[in-house]
């Protein structure tokens, strides 16, 4: 019995790193479409959303499951309750994967009039700093690495301050705009604005993930409440 249950759990834990393969696809798709204006990568993201929600969904059942058959206790339960809980956050992060596809079509005409080489420098920093929180994030969690799980605040602070510097930069670029006004100007700003808000959220999400991890492998949930 014991085990045909590790085998049972192994097949979760193998559906949770499909998933993060199918989110990290996600998201890496959908921020080449915001900054290259890509389309059709942009509809790729948005139509490939099921597989991901029907995924979720399905490791959920899963973790009722074992539990209902095998009443596992301690690390193996913990683990079983995190997975379950990591798997939440992963697909908000392909909701939010979807959310940067929906302004790259928003964004289409707009940015192309409006964009400025400082707005756009700092919106690739940001990219690419949400891309690597979500693979450490991701490693974390395959390799049951809680050094790297540790860690990943520190790039999530990045992505925070990169945030604060491009609203700053947007802000500077409306003072005294003759623009102000201009509806299509307004509409860029805007979905701009939600775009690294939606960045900033995959940092969170990916964060969350890690604290996950951290739990599952050190039972310590007073994690959850650190503030430092």
């Amino acid at each position: 019995m014991i085990k045909r249950f590790h085998e049972k759990l192994q097949e979760i834990i193998d559906d949770v790193n499909l998933m993060g393969k199918y989110i990290q696809e996600a998201v890496e798709n959908a921020a080449e479409s915001l900054i290259e204006s890509k389309l059709e990568l942009a509809t790729k993201v948005i139509d490939g959303d099921d597989k991901i929600d029907e995924l979720e969904m399905q490791i959920e059942e899963e973790c009722l499951i074992i539990q209902a058959e095998y009443q596992p206790f301690a690390k193996d339960l913990r683990m079983i309750n995190s997975i379950n809980i990591i798997a939440i956050y992963m697909e908000r992060i392909g909701d939010l994967a979807v959310n940067l596809a929906k302004v790259t079509r928003r964004l289409e005409k707009h940015k192309a009039m409006f964009m400025s080489p400082e707005v756009m420098d700092l919106l690739k920093g940001m990219v690419d700093l949400a891309k690597q929180v979500l693979a450490k994030a991701l490693k974390a969690f395959k390799n049951n690495d809680a050094k790297l799980a540790a860690k990943l605040d520190e790039i999530d602070n990045e992505i925070d301050d990169m945030q604060k510097a491009l609203f700053k930069k947007l802000y500077t670029s409306v003072v005294g705009n003759d623009l102000v006004g201009n509806e299509e100007f307004a509409l860029y700003l805007s979905n701009i604005s939600l775009a690294t808000r939606y960045l900033e959220r995959i940092g969170d999400q990916s964060v969350n993930v890690g604290e996950r991890v951290l739990i599952f492998l050190t039972g310590d949930y007073k994690i959850l409440h650190d503030e430092g």
